[in-house]
């Protein structure tokens, strides 16, 4: 059981482009005929499928198992007033994501005192992880193939603010973003997801090692200059440690 549970989380990193048996292989230190016959059996009870592109997905019968299992946040209440709490202190909107379907699902936005907000997502949507803050923390948890594989999307899932500016310069601020989510685990900075707005996002703990939800702190430019980075990050670490009590 516990190498199928390897092989599943390995496909599930790939999201729904998929994952190459080598992948899977390299990613579970499981010889690849192993992988390969538990592949087979997975297929047979629709946990796994074979997409047109030879690469393995998850199935849709795991859709099912999964709607019936509880949810991983267990204090939605607790998530908000740690949220609305950052949003006290910063003065602009805190929104809280996490991973659902190889997107970014909303489930927390609060407001800060400044009058002016660039409210950007609702609670309750899904959208793609190139185009938020929280979504490119969530992106950069993937795989180098899955992260060009939403990368080469870009075309159909940039928002609308994007339309004026050239796909190779939008797809450039993207690849600097997730350069410094590597290199530091957070991103800060302007005109990333979209033009005029900035934005400051970091991963919320997780006990597995691969987080499935992010917090982040967006407002206009002229709300987060260079100079706010040092008490931004302070404080939205402390909340995402606080939010991480209540995730699982």
């Amino acid at each position: 059981m516990a190498r199928v549970a390897q092989v599943l989380s390995a496909i599930g990193s790939h999201g729904t482009v998929g994952a190459r048996l080598l992948d899977l292989s390299r990613a579970t230190g499981i010889a690849r005929p192993t992988v390969h016959r538990l592949l087979q059996e997975l297929q047979d009870v629709g946990y796994v499928q074979q997409l047109e592109s030879k690469r393995y997905a998850l199935g849709a019968a795991l859709f099912h198992l999964g709607a019936a299992a509880p949810s991983p946040v267990r204090d939605l209440a607790a998530v908000r007033r740690a949220a609305q709490k950052l949003s006290d202190a910063c003065g602009d909107t805190v929104y809280v994501a996490m991973w659902q379907f190889g997107a970014a699902h909303y489930i927390v936005r609060t407001e800060g005192a400044f009058p002016i907000r660039a409210q950007s997502v609702n609670v309750g949507d899904t959208i793609p992880l190139t185009s938020s803050y929280n979504g490119l923390i969530l992106l950069a948890q993937l795989d180098g193939d899955a992260r060009e594989q939403h990368l080469a999307h870009l075309e159909h899932d940039q928002p609308d603010a994007w339309r004026t500016t050239s796909l190779a310069e939008h797809e450039q601020a993207l690849r600097v973003a997730l350069a410094q989510i590597d290199a530091d685990g957070y991103v800060y900075g302007t005109d990333v997801v979209m033009p005029g707005l900035a934005g400051i996002a970091l991963p919320v703990p997780s006990s597995t090692g691969r987080p499935i939800a992010a917090v982040s702190i967006s407002g206009l430019e002229s709300r987060l200059p260079a100079e706010r980075e040092p008490e931004l990050l302070t404080l939205l670490r402390a909340t995402a440690d606080e939010i991480a009590r209540f995730i699982d």
